[in-house]
Order: structure tokens, then C-alpha cells, then sequence
């Protein structure tokens, strides 16, 4: 008896030495706006750095991407709008691993090869995706995984012929109660966004509807879960009928992670914890980045000077790009070493 007091002690006494949300001095980094020819941000939807290059997807535009030479300070426009076998619908996120980039459309169900040839982006359509998601990743294992409004499961897995490998997990609850909603009016409530490390090795899953972060060990056939931070729940009505399926949000929800990037070491997390009715549209923005390691520890929190909306990170954890809210939406960027 006396030994597993013992243990459930010193497990406790570990727990309770992590870093939580408050437990963490905050560091206050200034960004410095970067003036790019012909670069005119709308509506950001998400960025991902390339070898001295920004890809910044905006559906403000003629085309969904700004392409951008930080060597140049130079942007272009590519990937143009339409139904066309060389156009594209719409954007929902990118990926990269093992120096392999693409992006997933939801719309056009299929995922994208990004490849650079002579500083010029190219684009490969690959995949084709028959069941409806979220977000889709793809990984080093020549597997994909994405998240979505699944009767059952957190995540699907399947392989490059389209194969199921198989659903993971469960969508979130906050007790017992919780847990007999359905889990499809629990996918609507507990909406966010995946990244893969780029070795492959890891996976990050954050809530943007809730400031909820949970940590993944991927391998080839499996996540297994390694973290979980829940900064708070949100409060939420389940709407299900027979053909439709939602869940009305309680507008006083502190939002979650608006975006987030994993590199080998460490999650960026950019969170902004705030509601709708006494922020309004600015809710869905924020200054607060949460640095984790990838067990879920908390290393860092960064107060940035101006309102974000989505970010990337050079490989070396140097340098942060951003779009952030100045007078209008204009490119940072931000000096990762900065005390």
C-alpha cells in the first residue's frame, strides 16, 4: 500500500511541475513590417515558408495565393480561382513534411503538391478524397490523416490508394454528460486545425473553437495521444436531425488557437482567448503565441505588439512571418530570439 502511495505521489508531484497557462513569464516581442511590392493581403486564410519563400493563401483575389521572395521583397499571384483541371476552389490548409509541401481544399476534395522550380511555385493536384473533412495532413508514412464531422472518431487514417487504415480517438468532452452528445454535434463544437511535425514524427491538434491543445506520437498506423492541455470548454446547443447536423456556440466562448505550426521542437500556437461579444471580429485574431514542447509543456509565451491572424516559422525557430492587423493586414516579421 505504502508503495503505490508512493508512486501516485511522485506521479502528482511530475503533473503538477509541468508548465500550465500561468506558470509561464510573459515575453513581449516587437514585429517589424515588411513593405512587399504588389502584396495586398484580404483575407488570409493561411501561410507556409519554402526555402526563402512565403506561400500566403488569400480568397480576396483573383488567384489563391500570393507568392512571395523575402530575398526580392517581391509577391505574385498563383493558383488561379476556377473549375478548371488547373484551378482551385478553395484553401483549408497546408502541409509540409520532409521538405514535401502541399495544401488540402475541401471543396475540390483533393490534396495539392507544392514544388519549386526556378523560384516559381508549381502545383500538382494528387490525391482525390471521397469522404468529407475538416482539415487533411499528409505524412512521411505515405498516409494521410484528417479530422472532420465523423459519426465516430477524432481523426481517419488512410493510405495513397485510399485505403482505410483506421479512426482515432473521440471527439472532446468535458465529463460524462458531455460525452453522451453525439459526436458529430461534438465535431461542430470542437472545430480546429492539425499539423504534422515535419520529420513526421508527431502531430498537434488545436481547437480553435475552444482553447483546447492535445499532442500526438504518430506512426505509420496510429497517433497515440502524449499531451493534453484544456485551458476551458465551451458552452454549446447540439442541433442534430436527419439530414443536418450543427451546434449553436454561446457567444460569451473564449475562442481558441486560430492557427498553428509545428516544427521538430516545438508548437506555435497563436491563441486568442477571447469572446464574440465583447471583442467581436477581433476574437478571431490574437497576440498571444503558446510555445509547447511536444509533450505538451509549455516553454514560452509570446505577446506579440500587434493582432495576428495566421503565421509560419522558419525552420531554424529564428524567425516568425506573420499577418497581423497594423492599420490594415500587412506582412511581419518577428525576431524569435528576442527577449
Amino acid at each position: 500500500m505504502k508503495i503505490k502511495l508512493l508512486f501516485l505521489f511522485v506521479c502528482l508531484f511530475v503533473l503538477s511541475c509541468k508548465n500550465t497557462y500561468n506558470d509561464i513569464v510573459e515575453e513581449t516581442i516587437s514585429s517589424e513590417v515588411l513593405s512587399i511590392d504588389s502584396l495586398i493581403v484580404g483575407n488570409a486564410l493561411g501561410m507556409i515558408y519554402v526555402d526563402s519563400f512565403l506561400l500566403i493563401a488569400d480568397n480576396r483575389n483573383d488567384s489563391l495565393f500570393y507568392w512571395v521572395s523575402l530575398i526580392e521583397q517581391s509577391a505574385s499571384q498563383v493558383g488561379r480561382v476556377g473549375n478548371g483541371p488547373n484551378d482551385f476552389l478553395d484553401f483549408d490548409n497546408f502541409y509540409g513534411v520532409n521538405n514535401m509541401y502541399g495544401f488540402f481544399s475541401s471543396r475540390s476534395r483533393c490534396l495539392t503538391d507544392i514544388s519549386v522550380i526556378n523560384n516559381k511555385p508549381y502545383f500538382t493536384k494528387k490525391v482525390a478524397i471521397d469522404s468529407s473533412h475538416f482539415r487533411v495532413v499528409s505524412t512521411s508514412y505515405d498516409s494521410y490523416i484528417g479530422i472532420g464531422p465523423y459519426s465516430k472518431g477524432l481523426f481517419y487514417m488512410w493510405n495513397h490508394h485510399g485505403d482505410s487504415i483506421k479512426r482515432i480517438g473521440e471527439q472532446p468532452f468535458r465529463d460524462n454528460d458531455e460525452r453522451r452528445i453525439p459526436e458529430l454535434a461534438r465535431a461542430m463544437a470542437y472545430q480546429g486545425k492539425i499539423a504534422v511535425s515535419p520529420d513526421s514524427r508527431y502531430l498537434v491538434h488545436a481547437i480553435y473553437t475552444s482553447p483546447i491543445i492535445s499532442f500526438y506520437r504518430l506512426s505509420a498506423d496510429n497517433l497515440e495521444q502524449i499531451g493534453y492541455v484544456p485551458i476551458a470548454y465551451p458552452k454549446y446547443k447540439p442541433e442534430l436531425g436527419e439530414d443536418s447536423y450543427a451546434s449553436a456556440m454561446n457567444r460569451h466562448n473564449k475562442l481558441g488557437f486560430m492557427d498553428v505550426v509545428a516544427t521538430d521542437k516545438h508548437i506555435y500556437a497563436l491563441l486568442s482567448n477571447r469572446n464574440t461579444v465583447e471583442f467581436g471580429l477581433s476574437a478571431f485574431l490574437g497576440n498571444t503565441i503558446m510555445v509547447y514542447n511536444w509533450d505538451g509543456t509549455l516553454v514560452r509565451k509570446l505577446m506579440c505588439d500587434y493582432d495576428l491572424k495566421c503565421m509560419c516559422v522558419t525552420p531554424d525557430e529564428e524567425t516568425m512571418y506573420a499577418i497581423g492587423l497594423v492599420d490594415d493586414y500587412e506582412l511581419l516579421k518577428i525576431n524569435l530570439r528576442q527577449k
